[in-house]
């Protein structure tokens, strides 16, 4: 085990934005019992979705672990925004 600092920018949630020292951006620190449960919803939909094309309950599963996934990425840009970080996937965006 190493003893690596690392900066809150910002928590909420299940979730926070931290900065590790030698790392050119951000990352989202997620908890892992809530990582655990949105990996479980996208697989067990994806596997319904395999066996029966249609199947509307995989389907919401999907869109509620995709929401799951919007809020922590817009939760993220909000906090690079506010620090004035630019987004590291965004090549043509100005810092």
């Amino acid at each position: 085990m190493t003893d690596e600092q690392a900066r809150v920018l910002a928590r909420g949630g299940n979730v926070a934005v931290t900065w590790l020292d030698g790392r050119a951006f951000p990352g989202i620190h997620v908890q892992g019992d809530t990582f655990a449960e949105v990996h479980r919803q996208i697989a067990d939909a994806a596997s319904r979705l395999r066996r029966t094309v249609g199947d509307n309950d995989a389907l919401d599963d999907l869109d509620y672990a995709v929401g799951e996934l919007a809020n922590m990425l817009r939760f993220y840009e909000s906090a690079l925004a506010e620090r004035d970080v630019r987004r590291p996937y965004l090549q043509d965006e100005a810092g």
